[in-house]
């Protein structure tokens, strides 16, 4: 199963985390697993790319499955980062909604 968090505070995303893998098809097929993983990896390439902002990015490069991004107080305040991290909440959600037993979504206040 795949265990996803966003952390909130002020309202504002602050940072994401995202460990396992979904066991839904064998490694390559799972589509759970390829549709979480691009959505994340989209967004960290997306900040990167279309934003100013300075973010600490943490994964599991061995073993795989493990993924925390943090972003800093300009960050929480930038319209475009939170537009950004907003829209992988969005789609982790739907993602959640319609496959609830490979995916877990938390949202924690920090």
């Amino acid at each position: 199963m795949i265990k996803a968090k966003i952390y909130r505070k002020e309202n504002k995303i602050c940072a994401f985390e995202i460990s396992g893998h979904a066991g839904y098809a064998p490694a390559g097929e799972d589509i759970v697993c390829s549709a979480v993983t691009v959505l994340a990896l989209n967004t960290v390439n997306a900040i990167e790319a279309f934003t100013e902002i300075p973010f600490q990015a943490e994964a599991d490069e061995k073993k795989g499955g493990y993924l925390k991004v943090s972003v800093p107080l300009e960050g929480m305040a930038d319209e475009k980062t939170q537009l950004l991290l907003e829209t992988l909440a969005l789609g982790l959600s739907g993602i959640q909604e319609e496959y609830h037993k490979y995916l877990t979504l938390k949202i924690e206040e920090v």
